[in-house]
């Protein structure tokens, strides 16, 4: 077969496609980098080493009290204006409330830091301890309560939303 020679093509447009690619994933890329840096909330674990070398000691301290065998509730309630009114209740092995020298309660912000508060609880009745407080921020709490007791500490820790 004989005929026309078939026109010879240009490819002149492939090495745009190759670089319009890279673009696409550099462009990428970079939005990825801006939403990361833009969420990060700067939380950060610090003292792990000297945590680690304490285990331990606080297994100990958890098979200790947990032989103490008492009951903890902690409750929160909407007071008045916008207040948060925070309970922990606290029962030995028999029931009874447990003699304590000082309650005090820290909420911590587990996604936000520099929101944390630490507050002393009151002594009400019953083996009961509370305040009231306003939390800075809605969303999730987590609220730990420390009793110090002649014998040594009682700690307890529950999860909350604060709307």
């Amino acid at each position: 077969m004989t005929g026309r020679p078939r026109p010879q093509r240009s490819l002149t447009w492939g090495p745009w496609v190759f670089f319009a690619m890279f673009a696409v994933v550099l462009a990428a890329n970079g939005a990825l980098v801006v939403f990361a840096f833009g969420s990060w909330t700067g939380l950060e674990t610090r003292g792990a080493y000297e945590k680690g070398l304490a285990y331990n000691d606080t297994l100990a301290a958890a098979r200790k009290q947990a032989a103490l065998d008492w009951r903890v509730g902690i409750t929160l309630a909407p007071g008045d204006d916008g207040r948060v009114r925070l309970e922990a209740t606290f029962r030995d092995g028999s029931g009874r409330p447990p003699r304590l020298t000082a309650v005090t309660a820290r909420l911590v912000r587990p996604t936000h830091s520099g929101h944390d508060l630490v507050l002393p609880l009151a002594k009400l009745e019953n083996g009961r301890y509370g305040t009231e407080t306003i939390f800075p921020l809605p969303g999730q709490w987590d609220v730990r309560v420390r009793a110090e007791h002649a014998g040594g500490s009682y700690q307890a820790t529950r999860r909350v939303v604060v709307e």
